[in-house]
């Protein structure tokens, strides 16, 4: 977590942050708050911080999950609590566990991320559980004969990359309901490579709607037929979901009323991410209303913003609004390859590998809670 500054500062000592979810802006959060010796508590239900950016990878290759399960004890001591809110009384100023414990803040972060079906979110609270998961679906992996991978966002890609990457002969079909893969946002020379990648990887890609997945037994090796939204049907062994990761929302409408939600059930926020209404408290990451693609760098940034928000106003000092700092994203497709685009940038794909494919953030993230990932 960093030395942090030589001397503490009595207007930050004074300070008590309370932070509601252990994901990536929660502890970008923490950790910021530990290096400016800024007192905080960070309450997560999981016993680890889940580095899902590597969860694909950990589904394929079940050797790298310890490297995407980071220990939230030994990161933070003391300063974390494992429990699940139930209540986040805010005018009272204290956080309330089910178990009944309570936390008083001087301000709240709220950070509760969002959900999604394994293997690219989990709802294990252990770390044995976690890598139990993928384990068993690392197996399925490698004793089927065709994968489909229902959904053509990032997820899905990624999910299809890790796969071809370790079994060179499996049939993956990657069903997309959109034309255009991982985003519309981004350009046909985009959409080129990235389709160009698929085929490159061996990787057929459907387009149409799965209108039976809800009927489908995913992550399971089974004979299943998919029906798409084109009339076709798709034999397979193996149904692997990658669609949709929405905000936490029963967490959420336990912390806040539905008044504060936009349409999408995100937490709305002003341009200093504070919830609408409040100046002390705060929502970050994929539970809030910013108008980005829900994504670990952005999650990142809103933890480093909030505290800067915080750290200046009990120094009397002024505050910036939050400014996205790119617009992009950086897609694996495997450890050796992918597409990317930044700021409206097509990169090549061996800049996207050393950037991001080959490591997946790793060491970025356990450096940043001041750990060192295993071997």
């Amino acid at each position: 977590m960093g030395s942090g500054a030589s001397r503490e500062d009595p207007q930050l000592v004074a300070l008590n942050v309370v932070i509601i979810g252990a994901g990536y802006g929660g502890c970008a959060v923490a950790s910021k708050c530990a290096s400016l010796k800024i007192p905080f508590k960070i309450i997560d239900k999981n016993e680890y911080f889940h580095h899902c950016v590597g969860a694909l990878r950990a589904s394929v290759i079940p050797e790298f999950g310890k490297k995407v399960a980071i220990p939230l004890k030994q990161a933070y001591q003391d300063n974390f609590v494992q429990g699940a809110v139930k209540q986040l009384d805010t005018e009272g100023k204290k956080v309330i566990l089910e178990n009944g414990d309570e936390f008083e803040f001087t301000h709240c972060v709220i950070a509760v991320g969002s959900l999604g079906p394994l293997p690219a979110r989990s709802k294990q609270t252990t770390i044995d559980g976690l890598l139990g998961e993928y384990l068993d679906i690392s197996d399925k992996i490698s004793k089927a004969k065709h994968i489909v991978v229902v959904g053509g966002g990032p997820v899905g890609v990624e999910m299809a990359g890790e796969i071809r990457e370790k079994y060179k002969d499996v049939e993956i079909t990657l069903i997309s309901s959109s034309e255009k893969l991982v985003s519309p946002q981004f350009d046909d020379k985009f959409q080129s490579n990235m389709k160009s990648m698929m085929t490159n990887k061996n990787v057929k890609v459907e387009i149409g709607k799965a209108l039976n997945l809800s009927e489908l037994e995913t992550n399971v090796i089974k004979e299943q037929q998919v029906k798409l939204s084109t009339d076709a049907e798709i034999s397979c062994d193996l149904v692997i979901s990658c669609i949709g990761l929405p905000p936490n929302k029963d967490s959420i409408t336990s912390l806040v009323s539905e008044d504060k939600l936009d349409q999408n059930s995100r937490i709305k926020v002003n341009n200093l991410l504070q919830v609408e209404g409040y100046e002390h408290i705060f929502a970050i990451g994929d539970c809030c209303n910013t108008e980005e693609n829900k994504m670990a760098a952005y999650a990142d940034a809103h933890g480093l913003h909030v505290v800067g928000v915080i750290a200046n106003t009990a120094k009397g000092k002024q505050v910036k609004p939050y400014k996205t700092s790119f617009v992009g994203m950086l897609v694996p497709v495997g450890a050796n390859g992918g597409v990317g685009n930044i700021n409206g940038m097509n990169l090549p794909g061996p800049i996207v590998t050393v950037l991001k494919s080959r490591d997946l953030f790793t060491s970025k993230f356990w450096k940043g809670v001041g750990l060192k990932v295993p071997e």
